[in-house]
């Protein structure tokens, strides 16, 4: 069963693993756990390639983000009240649980905390966290969280991965109604660079596509998950940036989630605090976060 660390004091490598930490030896010699529950579990593994219908079962972590009344990305339950996305989005409600599009939103949300952009390098640093008004209840089959990546496993070039997402069909498209899935190659930075982006590609970042294109996120994809399988699912990247939509040659970028492990328990960890104390936390004195607290939908 997958482990998922819902409060984490400090570094380890056992957090929001996709086993529990005695079945796999921890390479860091730190691992702290406050509370597991089960993560990255599906009822079925899909086993299409490339830009077909999918359904939530398969992918139950999976929710749409609106702004109002309109989809504008995708986010990752990593926990009953958190879900995780690209910083560039912006919703106030959030729909789960369903494959289709259409249809209300009815998840309201409480807080965003974004990791703060540089100037150098606008595109890194491109992830948020989503607090809920109200936890998910995680029954049945359609809602579900996903695990996050360990501190210290680096995937190799070339390691299968899917993308999922409402996003456009083809460049200059529209939203699809129905949640579509997709297989995709993992890119080495330095081929990623030297063939299309000319070193914009950070370490904080992950490309990931197909040499003969065709395959790729689009627009309304961003925010979503990219996903592994090893013995459960982790979501190591969140669709970020890139050139076009399925062109050869111009792989999809992705925020790489273990990047950012670090920052992501300091939020959950001081938003437990704050909550704990019955503060009002509006902007936290930690390394790249922010917080921007929410009105109602107008």
């Amino acid at each position: 069963m997958g482990a998922l660390l819902v409060l984490s004091w400090s570094r380890c490598c056992a957090g929001h693993s996709p086993s529990p930490p005695s079945s796999r030896k921890c390479l860091s010699g730190s691992v702290v756990s406050l509370l597991c529950s089960s993560c990255g579990e599906s009822v079925r593994t899909p086993r299409v390639l490339g830009g077909r219908p999918a359904a939530i079962e398969a992918w139950p972590w999976q929710v749409s983000l609106r702004y109002r009344g309109e989809h504008i990305c995708g986010g990752s339950i990593i926990d009953p009240r958190w879900i995780l996305t690209a910083a560039h989005c912006f919703s106030w409600r959030v729909k789960a649980g369903s494959d289709v599009l259409s249809g209300p939103a009815t998840l309201t949300v409480e807080k965003v905390f974004v990791a703060e952009g540089t100037p150098t390098s606008p595109n890194n640093n491109d992830i948020a966290l989503v607090k809920l008004e109200i936890p998910l209840r995680m029954s049945g089959e359609t809602t579900k969280p996903i695990c996050l990546p360990y501190f210290d496993e680096e995937l190799e070039p070339g390691t299968p991965l899917w993308v999922i997402g409402w996003g456009y069909t083809e460049q200059n498209g529209k939203l699809s109604e129905t949640l579509q899935q997709a297989e995709v190659r993992l890119i080495g930075m330095q081929s990623c660079n030297l063939e299309a982006y000319h070193g914009k590609v950070t370490q904080r970042m992950l490309c990931a596509g197909l040499p003969e294109g065709g395959v790729d996120t689009c627009q309304g994809d961003s925010g979503g998950p990219l996903l592994y399988a090893n013995r459960h699912w982790q979501v190591v990247g969140i669709v970020s940036w890139g050139f076009g939509c399925g062109t050869p040659s111009t792989p999809g970028v992705y925020t790489s989630v273990r990047a950012y492990l670090d920052w992501i328990y300091a939020v959950r960890r001081v938003s437990a605090l704050c909550a704990l104390r019955s503060l009002l936390c509006c902007g936290f004195p930690l390394p790249f976060l922010s917080s921007l607290p929410l009105q109602s939908e107008l």
